[in-house]
């Protein structure tokens, strides 16, 4: 003898019909965009040069070699005092 049956309504264990999926597309989709738009905030739109690739900072840093160039990083070390 088999217990009663109920229909998929009755036996489910939570409210149906609120349209979670709805709220939870909507949100991703929302979350989606807020986050697109903070890096198009910090980072910008693309420049980079068309022939080379390159940004306009990608270029080597404006050092300059000195004058007179010091010689004492390549000096031999100090010898070890002899202990008696």
């Amino acid at each position: 003898m088999a217990g009663p049956e109920k229909q998929t309504d009755d036996a489910r264990q939570g409210v149906t019909g609120t349209g979670t999926r709805y709220v939870l597309l909507i949100s991703f989709a929302a979350a989606l965009i807020l986050l697109l738009a903070i890096a198009w905030v910090f980072f910008g739109p693309s420049t980079l040069d068309t022939e080379t690739g390159r940004a306009d900072g990608d270029g080597n840093p404006p050092y300059t070699a000195s004058e007179n160039p010091s010689e004492g990083w390549n000096e031999a070390p100090p010898a070890a005092a002899e202990t008696p």
